[in-house]
């Protein structure tokens, strides 16, 4: 009988009072890892203009008090910021992240994700501290390829829109910091996922956010690309590969290192199946879903590998398909119920825990 596979987590021991600073905490993924690396007793420390959902924001919900505004833009007080902090590892969300913002104002879009992610490294490279920076970028970073079955981090970068053109540059930007880090001593990895879902996504364009609008507002739910095949993938996934990463990184002799994180290629569906996946447990109408115009162009397939991620630092998705959608529908069904969503998102992180010991 085969043994069954034990899979990897993030090391509490390795976290426990780690300094982490965070740009863009209030970010759906940015207020998940802040979440989890406070549950492994880290020190964390964010950095952030707004919340990015306003008003439905999932910050606010969770920690429910007012932010300090402040712009990576602003290198003198971001610089004064990290090296008051002092952290160990920095981990950069900070970005525009919505493709149609991207096109009506690319230079701002332009601006904060190549510009902001140069200003991050400068910072950080000035902290004597800061062994490793983290730059969380995307799968559209990639150059598209009909002929490709998937995207490795070997494919070429690149960009067919303002947005992946600027994640792809955000990627290049971050490589040629390569030689003054290894002079200084520091690490820096770039980490590449998409279509990443979970609970206490609002913000605006997205396909959660939109499901769950439709559902509450009992309206017709509008879809851009029903039959774009994307890689769905739990929050908690995800940032367990972040994670991972960063911790196999801190003390490695390399300075310069890039991994893909997305599910098996046989879980990654349809928009419209995903779709419909999520509404039957709400007992939502499949009739109400109608194919809406698509105001800006979007790749029709995203397939990403993780073979280097799974041989190098053991990281393989945790949550099936099936539990992608239960961990998610839960979360909003308890958000709508009014739990204390802290807890109850507190809970979800243990229960991942117990979910691959299994």
């Amino acid at each position: 009988m085969a043994q069954k596979e034990n899979l990897k987590l993030a090391d509490r021991k390795f976290w426990k009072n780690k300094k982490v600073f965070l740009t863009g905490h209030t970010s759906f993924k940015g207020t998940w890892l802040k979440l989890w690396l406070e549950y492994m007793g880290a020190h964390v420390d964010g950095y952030s203009i707004n919340y990015p959902s306003y008003p439905k924001s999932f910050y606010k919900t969770i920690y429910k008090k007012k932010i300090k505004r402040e712009n990576i833009l602003n290198f003198e007080k971001l610089k004064k910021r990290i090296l008051k902090t002092k952290p160990d590892i920095v981990f950069h969300f900070a970005a525009q992240s919505i493709l149609s913002e991207a096109k009506k104002n690319p230079f701002k879009n332009y601006e904060t994700n190549i510009i902001g992610t140069a200003k991050v490294l400068e910072a950080c490279s000035l902290s004597v501290n800061t062994k490793l920076v983290s730059i969380i970028t995307t799968d559209k970073c990639y150059e598209e390829n009909n002929a490709l079955k998937y995207y490795s981090e070997n494919s070429l970068l690149g960009g067919s829109e303002p947005y992946s053109a600027s994640k792809a540059s955000a990627e290049i930007i971050s490589k040629s910091y390569q030689k003054k880090y290894q002079k200084l001593k520091k690490k820096i990895i770039t980490l590449r996922a998409g279509n990443v879902v979970g609970g206490g996504d609002w913000k605006k364009d997205r396909l959660i956010t939109d499901v769950m609008n439709s559902i509450e507002k009992k309206k017709q739910l509008i879809i851009r690309n029903p039959n774009s095949i994307r890689p769905w993938q739990h929050v908690l996934d995800c940032l367990n590969g972040y994670l991972l990463a960063s911790e196999y990184s801190y003390n490695s002799k390399f300075t310069f290192n890039t991994w893909n994180f997305s599910p098996p290629l046989r879980d990654q569906i349809s928009v419209i199946k995903f779709v419909k996946k999520i509404i039957l447990n709400f007992n939502y109408p499949i009739s109400k879903i109608i194919k809406g115009k698509n105001e800006f162009y979007e790749s029709t397939r995203l397939n990403l590998v993780s073979n280097k991620a799974y041989k190098e630092i053991k990281w393989k998705s945790i949550l099936t398909q099936k539990n992608v959608i239960l961990f998610l529908v839960e979360w909003y069904k308890a958000y709508y119920r009014k739990e204390k969503m802290k807890i109850f998102s507190q809970n979800q992180i243990y229960k991942f825990y117990k979910m691959a010991k299994r």
